[in-house]
């Protein structure tokens, strides 16, 4: 018996005992939205709604609504939804289940982001490499004031412009913009007012050490990515001055061992990733060293590096490299 059948049942089941009779049309909305949080997405968007009216209307619900986390990728592929239907699929999705939390989308246009910026409870939203997105799409979901988590990497059309919509996100915690390529420190300024941050992913941006004096005002950072920005030791001061860093990715930056005199200010970082940063030598790795809390770091490509370097910091439990 396929899943559909099995929930018409269920909806057309009575239960007696010796005081009372009852079906599960009776169930409260509170109730049902628990018993769907166990029932999968495809079941939850594709057939529970079907079953009856009392049922479609709690998943409609938008307070005991259950809080789906829904993938589109998964779901497409899992419903055989044809890619010209994808958008009518995504409007006639969003008008049916507003509580939806979590959205994951994969090879959308900015036609479909109209009709996502209708899920105002919307807390997290994946945009990972959708090529075709562009600012006129960040402007269709500038209204989805709950998201605290965005991920635009490899939005390649995204530029400078987009972040202004960007930047209504205040709520924001998690920001992905790594090979966004037309990023510049422009950009940067929007970004700066998500003050909310502790997570930021800037890596193959075309970002520069002007650019890092405007994420100096993001002093909850926790995670900074910078790889193959062009920053210099100089941007590194800016650095240090974001005392809640745990995590630091240069990899592939032109920085030399006096920017790390600037990185061993960091007084929390955890994690320090200097892969292929080619004028480093193992003086640098002499104020790495300095670090009190370090436990993870990587000099993998690192062409100047000796065992000279690495005995300086053999204290650190986790180290990447390519010495043998």
């Amino acid at each position: 018996m396929d899943t559909f059948a099995t929930l018409a049942i269920l909806a057309t089941t009575t239960v007696t005992d010796a005081k009372q009779r009852w079906d599960l049309s009776d169930i409260p909305p509170e109730i049902l939205s628990l018993i769907f949080s166990y029932v999968d997405t495809a079941t939850l968007l594709g057939a529970v709604p079907h079953v009856c009216r009392d049922w479609r209307a709690a998943c409609a619900d938008d307070v005991y609504g259950p809080k789906v986390r829904l993938k589109l990728h998964s779901v497409k592929q899992v419903l055989r939804i044809r890619p010209e239907c994808l958008g009518l699929w995504v409007a006639a999705t969003v008008r049916r289940f507003a509580w939806v939390i979590d959205l994951d989308l994969c090879g959308v246009e900015d036609s479909v982001l109209e009709h996502v910026g209708h899920l105002t409870q919307l807390t997290s939203l994946n945009l990972g490499s959708c090529d075709n997105i562009t600012d006129t799409g960040l402007e269709h979901v500038a209204q989805l004031t709950q998201l605290t988590s965005l991920n635009l990497w490899s939005c390649g059309n995204i530029t400078d412009t987009g972040l202004e919509h960007v930047a209504q996100f205040t709520q924001l915690t998690s920001l992905n913009l790594s090979w966004c390529k037309k990023i510049t420190d422009t950009g940067l300024k929007h970004v700066a007012q998500l003050t909310q941050l502790t997570y930021l992913n800037l890596g193959k941006c075309n970002i520069t050490d002007k650019g890092l004096e405007q994420v100096v005002n993001l002093t909850q950072l926790t995670s900074l990515y910078l790889e193959k920005c062009n920053i210099t030791d100089t941007g590194l001061k800016n650095i240090a001055q974001l005392e809640q860093l745990t995590l630091l990715d240069l990899a592939n930056c032109n920085i030399t061992d006096t920017g790390l005199k600037h990185v061993a200010q960091l007084p929390k970082l955890t994690s320090l990733y200097l892969e292929e940063c080619n004028t480093i030598t193992d003086a640098g790795l002499g104020h790495v060293a300095q670090l009190p809390q370090l436990t993870s770091l990587s000099v993998w490509g690192c062409v100047n590096i000796t065992d000279t370097g690495l005995e300086l910091v053999a204290h650190v439990k986790d180290i990447d490299s390519d010495l043998a």
